[in-house]
């Protein structure tokens, strides 16, 4: 079963939100609708960065790394390197 690691951003304060899903439409859906208590109070949420996993173990791997930054520019930092592609916002 396929999972994405994807990292949100909030157009309230600009802080990040990383995290894991098997559908990120829906996950999207439910963290701006206030479904998800961690944050409500930071809505509205904007898709920052997504990638896809061969399975929730890989991708909690990835989550796990990129919650242990701390910090925004070491977490854009590491999803440029992962994706050359990935766009800073």
């Amino acid at each position: 079963m396929r999972c994405f690691v994807y990292i949100l951003k909030s157009e309230k304060n600009e802080s990040l939100y990383i995290g894991i899903t098997e559908d990120i439409e829906k996950r999207l859906q439910r963290h701006n609708s206030g479904y998800v208590s961690s944050t409500k109070s930071k809505i509205p949420w904007k898709l920052l960065y997504s990638v896809s996993y061969q399975n929730r173990s890989e991708a909690f791997k990835v989550e796990r790394k990129l919650k242990n930054l701390k910090s925004r520019k070491r977490v854009y930092e590491s999803i440029k390197n992962q994706s050359p592609s990935a766009e800073q916002y």
